[in-house]
């Protein structure tokens, strides 16, 4: 199986279509956008209307902010109306949209620090694409790159700096996720006391 760097780096556009608009690979974009909205699409554990998914539809299927102002088309008005009345459609909707994120979501992982983070007033994406743009990306391929590969890229050239970032290799996950699946299956066991 090839690496989460090497999956991020040949992702294949999504083929995906929302409300009946193509996603764009995600972005740093993207989610700026998504967060100024405070779309509940980013934390899949709040409620989703209707509304949120026209909105995400529109988001992801540009980099261009003034399409996603413009007033809604009368197709869009029309989805709209039929995931408010049918909630199997407003489901199949918002199923596509969890698919689409979780296709994307190979960021590095790390492992947990012992130093306590400092409170840095700079979002964390804006330190993002200042750190490609400085490493020779165009503002614009920063923002727009699928936001994993712009992660990866981020801790390379932070690595490639000097700093010493502690990422888990894939076997080190595997190994650590088989660990907590035999943990839980001894939860399940029923417990027995020894006579």
């Amino acid at each position: 199986m090839a690496s989460r760097w090497t999956q991020s780096a040949t992702i294949l556009p999504p083929t995906i279509k929302v409300c009946g608009r193509k996603l764009l690979p995600f972005s740093l974009r993207h989610r700026v956008a998504l967060e100024s909205i405070d779309s509940p699409l980013l934390d899949f554990s709040q409620p989703i209307g209707a509304e949120d998914v026209i909105a995400g539809a529109r988001i992801l299927s540009t980099h261009n902010l003034a399409d996603i102002r413009e007033p809604l088309s009368f197709w869009e008005l029309v989805t709209l109306k039929n995931m408010q009345v049918s909630k199997k459609k407003l489901r199949e909707e918002a199923y596509k949209l969890l698919v689409y994120f979780q296709a994307q979501a190979l960021y590095p992982r790390f492992w947990e620090s012992d130093k306590p983070s400092k409170d840095n007033p700079i979002d964390w994406k804006l330190i993002v694409v200042a750190n490609l743009v400085a490493n020779g990306l165009s503002l614009t391929e920063a923002w727009t790159m699928p936001e994993s590969e712009a992660v990866w890229l981020h801790m390379a050239f932070l690595q490639r700096s000097g700093c010493d970032i502690k990422l888990v290799s894939d076997h080190e996950w595997e190994v650590m996720q088989k660990e907590l699946e035999e943990l839980e299956t001894e939860k399940q066991k029923p417990y027995k006391r020894n006579n």
